[in-house]
């Protein structure tokens, strides 16, 4: 009985390595760079009609570190959070992202700070400070990651199971004014067989999150782009040098030679008076000018306009694309 005892562990031995030689003791599918692994959330920023037809300047937009307020404080979820917004609004082709660091960076010689809760009042002073044209942040508020699977004799099928819940708001920093406020869910799973325990769940795996953050993002990213988009273009002023009039925007940006811009000086901010909200600020035009050069620049984003009609421009004055 002891030698076939023996010889059936010898078989199982046996039956054992060869499965783990033909290469199938852990296998793993669903990866982060297809969004998620349950629905089509990209489909929907190429085919949506209301966000396929913007040929306008680029708006240049400032991601900042989402708020981690999971009950666990999942490590590094609000930095991830804006890291894969930033990418999915660069892939668009119609932002320039101002990443967090850059952000950080900039506030900092300002004196101030740029991470955490970013209220209205807070992010138009950023956005006079950068010359954003708005604002991205929110907060991760939910997060967890659950098991599947079955069990047999020489290995397993596991599928872990990540979902997620984002807060998101955008603020236009010309004028202080949330565009929208809203959140979503994401989902994403990685399917895993092992084999007599190998290949099972690691302590932490990054792509969980990451991949319940992009589906949530991704899906989030046609209603953030119709709200950018329904918002016009707003450049600033940079210094005015004789005839010369410098703006903070340029190839880049998508602003061409021959472009008009119509100028204005901003005013006084508009009060509501029940809620004292602001509400946006008043702007009187003051003149108009014409775009000679739009190549200026380390990075080509700066352009040189000169005068059509008005006089007496200086730094901080808004333009917009003219309509005659």
């Amino acid at each position: 009985m002891k030698n076939a005892m023996t010889m059936t562990l010898a078989a199982i031995l046996i039956s054992l390595l060869a499965f783990v030689a033909d290469g199938q003791a852990q296998t793993t599918s669903g990866q982060t760079r297809d969004d998620t692994t349950r629905t089509d959330t990209s489909k929907g920023l190429k085919t949506d009609s209301s966000v396929s037809e913007y040929k306008g300047p680029k708006l240049r937009v400032g991601v900042v570190n989402f708020q981690n307020k999971t009950p666990s404080k999942v490590m590094g979820i609000g930095e991830a959070a804006a890291d894969i917004l930033g990418t999915i609004l660069q892939k668009t082709g119609r932002f320039i992202v101002i990443p967090q660091q850059d952000i950080d960076s900039i506030m900092a010689q300002q004196a101030q700070g740029a991470t955490g809760a970013v209220n209205p009042d807070t992010a138009a002073k950023m956005g006079q400070i950068m010359g954003l044209n708005a604002i991205v942040t929110g907060a991760v508020s939910a997060y967890s990651e659950a098991e599947e699977g079955s069990s047999f004799l020489v290995g397993g099928s596991h599928t872990q199971i990540a979902r997620v819940t984002v807060d998101y708001r955008i603020v236009d920093t010309a004028t202080g004014v949330q565009l929208m406020a809203d959140s979503g869910a994401g989902i994403y799973e990685k399917k895993t067989t092992k084999v007599l325990g190998m290949g099972s769940k690691a302590g932490y795996d990054s792509d969980l999150r990451d991949g319940a953050l992009r589906d949530a993002l991704t899906k989030a990213m046609v209603n953030m782009m119709r709200s950018l988009e329904s918002s016009p273009w707003k450049g600033k002023v940079m210094k005015v040098a004789g005839d010369k009039v410098y703006i903070n925007a340029g190839r880049k940006t998508g602003l061409k030679v021959g472009d008009k811009l119509d100028v204005y000086r901003v005013g006084e901010d508009l009060i509501d008076p029940d809620t004292k909200m602001k509400l946006g600020t008043t702007e009187d035009k003051i003149g108009q000018v014409l775009v000679v050069q739009n190549d200026i620049g380390d990075k080509a984003d700066v352009s040189v306009a000169r005068a059509s009609s008005g006089m007496g421009f200086q730094a901080g004055d808004i333009v917009k694309l003219s309509g005659n």
